[in-house]
């Protein structure tokens, strides 16, 4: 925080102005003395020119329908762009949130792998441990799959190599149930129709889902 304003060349009474609060505040806040509050952390990276991925996180609360599209389309998700308003939460919180959803619109879930390939950078180990304490493994497994292929489809080497890292190392926590995005949806016939039918990534990674990295969304 204090790298950022001193390259924007402020003072802490400058940024105390922009952010309505006193020069002592900013000195504590820059001195790790106090946690950025949500309400204020939106407006401290807009100021300091901060990347989503530097928002403070906190525990991932289930984001549903409106609300994944609306957070997808302010960090960036053309598609869902016209839904953006609102405070921006960290990358990485917004999909820990998605994941431990128990349904999950299809469009979201097509979304996913932008927002791995996008933020490549997110905090990935708070995620690992965030999805494993839910079970949703499997989930964010078949995301990172078809993350890694997407990038690699967008000549995005270096994402792609994070993810597939990434993968790997959550490949011994893979479960053997089966999972599906729409736990609570679905009738016998289809889960037994999705399991003939699902895609090498799904399969792999015991997920209900049709979903390929040949059938995503394109978007930059």
């Amino acid at each position: 925080m204090s790298s950022a304003r001193k390259a924007l060349g402020l003072k802490q009474e400058d940024l105390a102005t922009k952010l309505g609060v006193s020069q002592g505040y900013v000195s504590l806040l820059e001195r790790n003395q106090r946690v950025v509050p949500r309400h204020l952390a939106a407006k401290l990276a807009s100021v300091l020119g901060m990347a989503p991925t530097a928002l403070p996180m906190r525990d991932a609360k289930t984001l549903k329908g409106d609300q994944a599209a609306k957070q997808l389309g302010a960090l960036g998700y053309e598609p869902f762009g016209y839904l953006a308003r609102g405070r921006r939460l960290n990358p990485a919180e917004v999909l820990v949130a998605v994941l431990r959803a128990d349904d999950v619109d299809a469009r979201v879930v097509e979304a996913l792998p932008w927002l791995l390939v996008r933020y490549s950078d997110m905090n990935w180990e708070w995620v690992v441990r965030s999805v494993k304490q839910d079970d949703s493994q499997n989930r964010f497994g078949f995301v990172l799959a078809l993350g890694k292929g997407l990038a690699e489809s967008l000549s995005d080497f270096k994402a792609a190599a994070s993810l597939g890292e990434w993968e790997q190392r959550l490949e011994k926590s893979r479960l053997q149930e089966d999972d599906t995005f729409s736990r609570h949806t679905l009738t016998k016939v289809e889960v037994k129709w999705l399991r003939a039918h699902r895609s090498p990534e799904a399969k792999r990674w015991n997920l209900l889902s049709t979903l390929s990295v040949e059938s995503l969304p394109h978007v930059s």
